[in-house]
């Protein structure tokens, strides 16, 4: 197997990358993005040698994702490309989000390559309110935040994936990670808090926070979502067309206790921001157990995972954990 890892060099992409490289049945892994990857990651994939190559390209170029593929031959995609801040520029976040993803299933359907992975989001089901006190179901009906263009392109994706399914033959599966979270997230807020709380203690640093710590989200590693990608790239198709990736609600406050087991003397502290939106945090992953064996690491284990790469990133020792 040849796969095509598109955003690359993003926190969900890069993660995708080791994973796959970490797989022997994956012969070669080629990371494309219009941005350069960090000093860190490339330094992990080049211990996998000529089996990994990283191709600068703007995946709203239909050429240039048509070149990389074609290139090296690759049988497989994985489409992490999107803007998650709330970026003002709409011919941008258009040529990313909806022309971008589109690039890559024509990409797939010229050059006969049939299986596509991609992200898709928990914003296409809009506000846990929406739903009451209950889990949130991939066949429950999509309710984006019709404010919210990231929400939206994601809900245009998964109409895309489907017609190419329908008139080539392309097999997509789209992935709908809740609070995607790890060491280098920045973008949107929620991510960048989810990964502050952890990365700045971890190497000595205080952390505060603008928002109470009370809110509770569904959160999932990097780490993990990297793997499920993997586990979809395997399979010629998937049995469900759309699968939730997350874990049980859990709070900032909930993250931050982890984080003092680990590092007693971690400042973290927090501020007043009242919570604007209330994304899903009752979601159920079932179909992706059912269907991959696939289950979010535990809390302890993540956060000890993210101190570690933290720690790793700014050279420093590891911490007896």
């Amino acid at each position: 197997m040849r796969a095509l890892v598109i955003g690359g060099s993003g926190l969900f992409g890069k993660k995708t990358c080791l994973a796959l490289l970490n797989d022997p049945d994956f012969e070669r892994v080629v990371a494309f993005d219009i941005a350069p990857p960090s000093e860190v990651f490339l330094k992990g994939a080049a211990a996998h040698g000529d089996r990994f190559a990283f191709v600068r390209g703007d995946v709203s170029d239909l050429e240039q994702v048509l070149a990389a593929a074609s290139t090296n031959a690759v049988d497989r995609i994985v489409n992490w490309a999107m803007i998650l801040a709330k970026d003002p520029r709409p011919r941008e976040n258009t040529k990313v989000g909806v022309v971008g993803m589109c690039n890559v299933f024509e990409a797939a359907r010229l050059l006969g390559i049939k299986r596509v992975v991609y992200a898709s989001s928990e914003t296409v089901y809009g506000e846990q309110k929406d739903y009451g006190d209950r889990e949130v179901r991939e066949d429950d009906r999509l309710l984006p935040f019709t404010g919210s263009f990231y929400a939206l392109a994601k809900c245009l994706a998964e109409v895309i994936a489907s017609q190419y399914d329908e008139l080539y033959g392309v097999k997509p599966t789209a992935l709908r990670p809740t609070i995607g979270y790890g060491h280098g997230g920045k973008d949107p807020k929620f991510v960048r808090w989810f990964s502050e709380i952890v990365s700045l203690p971890a190497i000595g640093l205080p952390v505060h926070l603008e928002c109470t710590g009370d809110w509770l989200f569904s959160l999932v590693k990097s780490d993990d979502v990297a793997q499920f990608a993997r586990l979809a790239l395997r399979a010629p198709s998937s049995p469900h067309p759309a699968y939730n990736l997350g874990g049980p609600p859990t709070s900032l406050k909930d993250v931050a206790a982890v984080v003092k087991k680990y590092i007693p003397d971690a400042r973290i502290t927090f501020g007043n921001e009242p919570e604007d939106c209330e994304l899903p945090w009752k979601v159920n992953c079932d179909l992706a157990k059912q269907d991959f064996g696939f289950e979010v690491k535990p809390l302890d284990e993540a956060v000890r995972l993210h101190i570690a790469e933290a720690r790793l990133e700014a050279g420093l020792q590891p911490l007896e954990l």
